[in-house]
This record gives C-alpha cells, sequence and structure tokens, in this order.
C-alpha cells in the first residue's frame, strides 16, 4: 500500500532511498512542495528525475487485482466487518459518532436523529480529509526539517565568529601587550639615561670635593707643622719658605682676636642632589602609562565616536607631612578677561598633574607661581600671592617659539613642536615643576624652585 494514499499502489514509482509511493501521491507531493524536497518517509533529498517506475511491484500488483474476490475471510476478518452486535454486514458510516454501522443499528435509539453515509462515500470524503492532514504534516515537517538545517548554519556561524572574536583578541590584547613592554623599556632607558647623567655629575663634585680636601689637607699639615716649632729663627725661616704664601690667601681681620673669613675654596662649592625627573611618571606610573596607551586607542578609533577626542586628565596625590612651612604652588584658572583671584587654587604638600588645552590659542602663556614661606598670620593667600617673593614660572609661544618663563628670564626649549595641549606636574616636596607635551607625555622643561 502506497504510505500517502494508504490504497494499493496506482503505477508505483521508487525514489533513490528505495521508498516506493504512487506516481500520482508523490507528483502531487512535488507539486505541493516547494524548495528542496524530502522522502515523506525518511526525509531524504530527491528531485522530480529521480523517480523510477517499479515494473516488479507494479506486476504484482496488477495480479492480485485480477484474482477473483473471495467472500472468505478469516474469523477476525469477518468479526471486523460485522457488527459485533447484531451480527450484519456494516454498510454505513455514523458522521456523528464516527464508526461504522449496520442497518439495525441505524434504527436503534443510540443513532437517533445522526447523520450517516454509504461506507464508500464515507471512505473518500474521509479520505480526503487525511490527505490534507498528511499535507499539513508534510508541510509541518518541511519547516522542521529547515529549521533544524538553519539552527545547525547558526552554531556553524557562532562557532566561527567566536573563533573570529578570539583572534581580534589575542591581536588587541598583543598590541597592548607590545604597547606595555615598549613603555617599560623606554621608561628604564630613561631612568637609567637621567641617573647615569645625574650620577656623572655628583661622581665629578664629588672628585672635585676629594680634591678640595686633599688640598685643604695637605695645608693643615704645613700649618700645623709650623705651629710644632718652638725657635724663633726655625719658625720664621718656615714662614718665609712656606707659611707666608698658604696664609697670604687667607684674608685676616684687623681685630686682635684673629678670624680667617670665609676661606676662598669653598666658593660656588656644593652637594649636587639627584636633580632628575621623570615627571608625571614618577607620581603614578599605572595611570600616566594608562592615559599613553589610551592616546594609541584613540588613534585605532578616529573613526568612531565612543571615546572623548578631548579627553582631559587631572590626578592629585597629596600627602600630609609636618614640617616648618608649606610649599605653596598656585595654580590659575584663565578666562577671556584674564585670571580671577576666586579661581586660584593652592597646591601644597604632595604631587599634582594636570593639562591645559593651547591649541585654540595663537600665542598663550601659562604656569603658577611658586613661593616657600612658612605660615603668616592675617595674610590672605591672595595677598601673599602678588608679594614680591612670589616667582613666576610658565610656558608660553611667541613667534612660533617655545619659551620657559621664570621671574622675567626666558629660556628657548629646543623644540621643533608646538603643543596643543602641555602637561603640568608639581612635586611640592621636592619643590618641582615640569612641563609635558601631553600629546605624546615627552618632556619639555623643568624647574627646581628656590636653585640659583
Amino acid at each position: 500500500m502506497c504510505p500517502v494514499c494508504l490504497s494499493d499502489f496506482n503505477d508505483p514509482v521508487s525514489l533513490p532511498c528505495e521508498h516506493v509511493f504512487c506516481r500520482q501521491c508523490i507528483t502531487s507531493y512535488l507539486e505541493s512542495h516547494e524548495g528542496a524536497h524530502r522522502c515523506p518517509e525518511c526525509r531524504q533529498n530527491f528531485t522530480k528525475q529521480d523517480l523510477k517506475g517499479n515494473r516488479v511491484l507494479r506486476n504484482v500488483v496488477d495480479i492480485l487485482q485480477k484474482q477473483p474476490k473471495t467472500n472468505q475471510q478469516t474469523p477476525r476478518n469477518a468479526q471486523e466487518m460485522l457488527c459485533a452486535e447484531h451480527m450484519e454486514p456494516l454498510k454505513l458510516f455514523c458522521e456523528d459518532d464516527q464508526r461504522l454501522v449496520c442497518l439495525i443499528c441505524k434504527e436503534g435509539a443510540k443513532h437517533g436523529g445522526h447523520s450517516f453515509k454509504p461506507v464508500k462515500e464515507a471512505m473518500e470524503i474521509t479520505e480526503k480529509v487525511v490527505r490534507e492532514a498528511l499535507r499539513y504534516i508534510l508541510h509541518d515537517n518541511k519547516q522542521m526539517g529547515d529549521m533544524i538545517l538553519n539552527q545547525m548554519l547558526e552554531i556553524t556561524k557562532s562557532k566561527e565568529r567566536a573563533k573570529h572574536l578570539e583572534e581580534n583578541m589575542h591581536v588587541q590584547f598583543n598590541k597592548m601587550h607590545d604597547f606595555l613592554r615598549k613603555k617599560e623599556e623606554e621608561m628604564i632607558r630613561q631612568l637609567q639615561r637621567q641617573a647615569s647623567s645625574a650620577e656623572v655629575s655628583m661622581k665629578q663634585n664629588a672628585t672635585f670635593l676629594s680634591r678640595l680636601q686633599l688640598n685643604g689637607n695637605n695645608q693643615e699639615n704645613i700649618l700645623e707643622s709650623g705651629l710644632q716649632i718652638t725657635q724663633p729663627e726655625s719658625f720664621l725661616e718656615w714662614w718665609s719658605e712656606k707659611g707666608f704664601t698658604l696664609v697670604d690667601k687667607i684674608t685676616l681681620s684687623e681685630n686682635e682676636d684673629i678670624k680667617p673669613a670665609l676661606p676662598t675654596k669653598l666658593d660656588g662649592t656644593r652637594v649636587i642632589s639627584d636633580h632628575f625627573t621623570l615627571g608625571p611618571y614618577e607620581m603614578d606610573l599605572p595611570l600616566i602609562v594608562w592615559r599613553d596607551m589610551l592616546g594609541t586607542v584613540k588613534q585605532d578609533l578616529s573613526d568612531t565616536s565612543t571615546i572623548d577626542k578631548d579627553l582631559k586628565l587631572t590626578i592629585k596625590k597629596e600627602r600630609h607631612l609636618q614640617s616648618q612651612g608649606e610649599d605653596y604652588f598656585v595654580k590659575f584658572q584663565k578666562f577671556h578677561n584674564g585670571y580671577k583671584d576666586s579661581y586660584v587654587e593652592n597646591i601644597q604638600l604632595g604631587q599634582v598633574y594636570w593639562e591645559v588645552d593651547v591649541g585654540a590659542e595663537p600665542g598663550w602663556e601659562h604656569g603658577l607661581k611658586v613661593k616657600y614661606y612658612p605660615k603668616e598670620k592675617n595674610r590672605s593667600v591672595w595677598q601673599t600671592l602678588f608679594s614680591k617673593y612670589f616667582e613666576n614660572i610658565s610656558l608660553s609661544v611667541k613667534n612660533d617659539r617655545l619659551y620657559a618663563i621664570r621671574e622675567g628670564e626666558e629660556t628657548p626649549i629646543a623644540t621643533q613642536i608646538i603643543p596643543s595641549r602641555v602637561g603640568v606636574y608639581v612635586n611640592s616636596e621636592k619643590r618641582q615643576v615640569v612641563f609635558c607635551n601631553a600629546d605624546n607625555m615627552s618632556l619639555l622643561h623643568t624647574v627646581w624652585c628656590g636653585d640659583k
């Protein structure tokens, strides 16, 4: 029997999967489905050209159909075709109860008022309903098969996307790792250069001081050797040969209590401190390096709007230390009509870094006033600010040249690039002011407050 129409095969045809259907049944199935066609039994794909007539099966069906029909049935078949209650043939189909009945059942009270159809006519009607239901199920199964296929495609796409994202993450993290490694090497080289330079200066100064000390020791020995002479003639002979030349270099007062003045050999001598700086990198290395790395990220995302292109960074690290006085670095807020005292900011002990946009100004000057002084009562910061004891330290652009200004003295800075944003780093404990090109964090100029 055909699995579609549930009747004897009529012109049977086979599919590549070896399932067999009536030619008309499978042709109708093909016409009612668009796209890929699948076997109603096993869902294997096939085309109209794959239909092959099954001659052997068609001959078998023809032989069976030509054999004379017999009324002899097995007891089971006979029992199925007879009414179990009245033992009469089941000739009618009750549409209300949807079951086979005999003529006696039709007249009974159980089926009173019901509608009946002859068995053959009822079969034709019901067969159409079954075909429609089958078509509906086949359509749903086809859609379900398509959905399964699409779901498998989505799984494949998801795996490929995850792999692509993983590769992209490796690339991005490798960029950050490379940046951090290069930045670390750069900062270490810079530290080593500056520390080496400072060490050379301090060693040279130590050598110079050692020579002065050796010379002083020799002079001390000469003078002590003279004072150990008790005979006047011998002492004056020593004085003529050695003592006079040495002592003549020292200016003596005319007071009876002879006091030597400050020896000239100490003029200009001093201990050189470790005056080198890495600027804001000394303040908070992870945060400043992050700021540098953010600059490279902003370049990679120059066509997007996910990052503020006008990022401004202000960092404060203050330490509350006890001292007899206070370091004051007073920062100004600039307006179009000049500086206003209501926006003066006192930067006390600690470290501060901030940035100022200057790219829009054709000529600009930015800086701060610096003063070290003990606490004074009854004086406002503003009064002290404009007293003559304050130093002025600033950065200025004149005639496309960059200058560092300190108390009116201009020092040209050797740079070919005029920064569009200036970073100012203040270390009040060291009384140090560092100007940076905030675009690439390169050092522009360093001022040690109080140095002469």
